[in-house]
């Protein structure tokens, strides 16, 4: 530390340029810079080209990583897409109803579960989202299952009930567009097979 006071002290009337005074002081910052420091003794200019090639460097392995995850993440997504196909066989409108005991409006939704892999599955979870004409989202919603299916197998599962709120924009739209006017999107994010394996957009939870 003396070494780099010194250094300072004796050019106190240099003005440094905003971007090199934030490399010393990102220097200065880390812990144990003068270990990491080449020589002894150094001057200011030293300082800021050895600061800067030390940030070019960290810049470099952080684009490295960033491109390293993504390409793990597509991976990731380009497998879950071949396992499942998830349709909508059937939307309806429930009114409300207390002599059948249905005291509130309701959206129903009918999904279908088709295992496109080759190991059964036990459950599994993904959003789903409605598109209209022009790849505008419509409505969407966080879709879990946990029901197994077998390779090759379709499970076509109750309709899922959805509270109707006139003053939600989506609710209307979801309620009066056809459903063969509207395009459903399914992204899956996480697979649990039977054998105990798992395939996961997070990596914390993929498993051999």
């Amino acid at each position: 530390m003396a070494r780099l006071d010194s250094v300072l002290q004796a050019a106190d009337t240099v003005r440094l340029r905003l971007a090199d005074a934030r490399t010393l002081l990102g220097v200065v910052a880390e812990t144990g810079f003068a270990a990491k420091l080449p020589r002894d003794t150094m001057t200011l200019a030293e300082i800021l080209v050895w600061g800067r090639a030390g940030r070019a460097r960290k810049d470099s392995l952080h684009v490295v990583t960033a491109a390293a995850e993504r390409t793990r993440l597509e991976d990731r997504m380009r497998q879950l897409d071949s396992l499942l196909v998830v349709t909508v066989v059937n939307k309806s409108y429930l009114p409300k109803d207390p002599e059948a005991e249905r005291y509130q409006d309701y959206i129903s939704l009918t999904f279908a579960y088709r295992n496109k892999g080759t190991k059964a599955i036990r459950a599994f979870e993904g959003d789903v989202t409605f598109l209209d004409a022009f790849g505008d989202t419509i409505y969407s919603a966080h879709l879990k299952v946990d029901e197994p299916i077998a390779p090759g197998r379709t499970r076509q599962e109750p309709g899922r009930i959805i509270k109707y709120n006139p003053l939600r924009v989506a609710h209307e739209r979801l309620r009066n567009t056809a459903l063969s006017k509207m395009k459903v999107v399914w992204q899956p994010s996480d697979v649990i097979f039977l054998d105990g394996t798992r395939l996961s957009l997070t990596a914390d939870r993929e498993t051999p």
